[in-house]
């Protein structure tokens, strides 16, 4: 498992931040960005518990306890689920981790063509279209 340091580092560059603007949104400098990924310093409980809030997971993940991002996340009893958890359990621990990294492309796609709509759905050109048109996308 990875330190904080690593963990650290590697969330902020999967987010595409750099350390001056992660340093930003915790109010100080990038300074103290470049030292906690180098190990020299660490963070306080509130900022940590802030870094996991930006990163979007568990204090347990973003410290190297374990490799569980969200563990607590609603249990899933539908079939679907179950199947995905026998199959997902079949699996060599090579296969898991492409099918990990798959999973992980299929969630940008799924957020970039999120933002496409938003931002389609925003554009001035939305605005030359009758309701008719505008509600069939």
């Amino acid at each position: 498992m990875q330190e904080f340091k690593d963990r650290l580092k590697m969330l902020r560059k999967e987010k595409k931040l750099t350390q001056v603007k992660l340093g930003e949104m915790l109010n100080y400098g990038y300074t103290a960005i470049a030292n906690y990924e180098s190990g020299r310093n660490q963070p306080s409980i509130p900022d940590l518990k802030k870094i996991a809030s930006i990163f979007d997971v568990s204090l347990d993940y973003l410290l190297g306890v374990n490799d569980i991002r969200h563990p607590y996340m609603v249990d899933d009893d539908s079939i679907e689920f179950n199947r995905f958890q026998t199959y997902y359990a079949q699996l060599s621990k090579n296969s898991r981790e492409e099918l990990l990294m798959y999973m992980q492309w299929l969630l940008d796609r799924d957020a970039m063509r999120k933002e496409e709509n938003a931002t389609e759905k925003s554009s001035l050109l939305r605005v030359a279209q009758t309701e008719k048109e505008y509600r069939k996308d």
